[in-house]
């Protein structure tokens, strides 16, 4: 599915902070097919599926095994920042302008998720979702779903099911909880990037030729994973 524009407070943009830059390329370029352009001077290289932005590639600036971050699209960056100190989140990054593109934050919420905010300028986010080799959810690994719940209903106005086991987004996508990311990532709480494949188990497989390990797989089909470098991702063909 093409994007034009992403709903204020839905996932808009992924992108992975990797210690192995050559490997990490390698690894999502076989995988996915997903051209990767060249850095810019950060670093940073973006991601294309047919022409069409999906994700970005960075250097790690984390300790510990790398992960996908999810960032989420906001109307005021700064009010939405400080909603989430009241609501008890710690801010890592303050709003920071990304020249024309959009601002920029990187927030931890109460129980130790990493999410980003981002404010939109002349970059909205991913132009393709939901097709194979493309971004589908988000699912939230905690053993805490209910504190997360109490944050992100006021902080986002994502509500849960009275089990807090779905999150609903305002673009009515859902984002179910999870087992915990256990070592070696070293976060207690972790919001898991799923891509849509053609079909869980034979990506799986072709994964871990390509140097990928299984973590585990979902009552409803889906395989989580660890890409050669250790950051956790998912595979489905549920866009929920």
């Amino acid at each position: 599915m093409n994007i034009t524009r992403h709903p204020e407070n839905t996932v808009s943009w992924i992108d992975l902070g990797t210690p192995d830059m050559a490997t990490t390329t390698a690894f999502y370029s076989e995988l996915f097919g997903w051209t990767v352009a060249q850095p810019d001077s950060n670093g940073y290289r973006l991601c294309t599926l047919r022409g069409h932005l999906v994700a970005a590639l960075g250097p790690a600036e984390d300790a510990g095994a790398p992960y996908w971050t999810t960032n989420v699209t906001v109307p005021d960056i700064r009010a939405t920042t400080t909603r989430f100190t009241n609501l008890g989140a710690q801010i890592i990054v303050a709003p920071t302008p990304v020249g024309t593109l959009g601002y920029a934050s990187v927030t931890i919420d109460p129980i130790g998720a990493p999410l980003s905010l981002w404010q939109p300028g002349t970059h909205d986010g991913m132009q393709l979702m939901h097709e194979p080799g493309s971004f589908a959810r988000i699912s939230l690994l905690t053993d805490h779903s209910a504190e997360a719940a109490a944050f992100y209903r006021p902080a986002l106005h994502w509500d849960s099911n009275a089990r807090h086991t779905e999150f609903r987004l305002p673009d009515d996508s859902i984002a179910t909880t999870g087992k915990p990311p256990g070592k070696p990532t070293a976060q207690r709480s972790l919001w898991l990037v799923s891509f849509v494949g053609n079909g869980p188990a034979a990506d799986a497989k072709r994964a871990r030729q390509l140097g990928a390990t299984e973590v585990r797989r979902t009552t409803d089909g889906d395989v989580v994973m660890r890409d050669p470098t250790g950051a956790l991702f998912g595979l489905t063909q549920d866009v929920r």
